[in-house]
């Protein structure tokens, strides 16, 4: 999840051990982690350097992960970052490869409310991805509704400022959350202006936004599920506390942290957890977002409330 700048790895090495991989990693957990308060680092420093003796380093760095304890942090081996390619299989007859899935699709409509499904994404062209959810949004908004619901129950991330940029429109104004570094250091997600800013500042994807819905919905309905997860989760939180908004499913998976992307001595990566994400009103999010509503049935549902909300209009 691309939520932060990869971080530079300027520290010393670390006297306990011997790689300079498994320094760095000490080093910046220490000094960046979220959890890094709550681990005992003489005795994980002095257990990593044993560990890198007896099985490797890459052992080494698992264990140091293992030890935070936070469940999002994890380590990607300079093995799985460029992984070997296939043998060739010349007799094979060729495969083609899978359609990518669409970030934004619209589902069949519950009880007259437009569904519009938010599925994770990750990829090199953000704009186009930003671009594709406000445009499913429009469509989603064509015909007159009073609500929408917003189905990311299956989105298990990626990168969230797309979706969040994207369906931007159905955000009231003002702060919507943020980060909290384990410094106690938050960092601002507002919407001013119909503008997404981070820290002060506009997004970039801002500029790609060109078009709004004609309508707005007067009630929004989440549906979210165990398959939430980070940035699926961060950007259901950034709607949390908004007065026309209800959540319904049941709890997310729980990865509800900012990670940030690590570049290591080895080649490898560290996606270190940094930072708590914050809704408007101030709470803190570790683990799970819980819907206000749990069901099996959350669709329906989610279209049940927002046409009891429009009758008493």
């Amino acid at each position: 999840m691309r939520l932060l700048l990869p971080l530079l790895l300027l520290a010393p090495a670390c006297p306990a051990v011997a790689s300079e991989t498994l320094s760095a990693v000490i080093a910046v957990t220490k000094d960046e982690a979220y959890r890094s308060s709550r681990v005992d680092w003489p005795r994980v420093e002095a257990e990593a350097a044993a560990v890198e003796r007896a099985e490797g380093e890459d052992a080494a760095v698992q264990f140091v992960v293992r030890a935070l304890g936070d469940r999002h942090t994890w380590y990607e081996s300079p093995t799985a970052s460029r992984p070997p390619a296939p043998a060739p299989t010349p007799s094979a007859a060729p495969t083609a490869p899978a359609a990518p899935q669409p970030i934004a699709v619209a589902l069949p409509a519950a009880q007259g409310v437009p569904v519009l499904q938010i599925n994770a994404w990750s990829g090199k062209d953000s704009t186009a991805a930003a671009s594709s959810v406000r445009n499913a949004l429009i469509a989603s908004l064509e015909q007159p509704a009073c609500g929408l619901v917003l189905d990311f129950s299956s989105n298990e991330g990626g990168n969230m400022w797309p979706m969040l940029v994207g369906l931007a429109p159905l955000l009231s104004e003002g702060r919507l959350g943020g980060f909290r570094s384990a410094k106690g250091d938050d960092t601002e997600i507002a919407y001013r202006g119909g503008k997404i800013t981070l820290g002060g500042g506009e997004h970039f994807l801002n500029a790609s936004m060109t078009l709004t819905p004609q309508r707005l919905p007067r009630y929004v309905a989440f549906v979210i599920g165990k398959e939430t997860a980070s940035s699926g989760e961060i950007t259901s939180i950034m709607f949390r506390g908004q007065a026309n908004v209800r959540y319904f499913g049941t709890p997310t998976a729980g990865y509800s942290t900012a990670n940030a992307t690590i570049p290591l001595p080895n080649g490898g990566r560290l996606m270190l957890t940094t930072a708590a994400t914050l809704d408007r009103n101030g709470n803190a999010y570790e683990t799970v977002l819980a819907p206000d509503v749990q069901t099996d049935h959350p669709i329906q549902d989610a279209a049940t409330w927002v046409n009891s909300q429009c009758k008493k209009r």
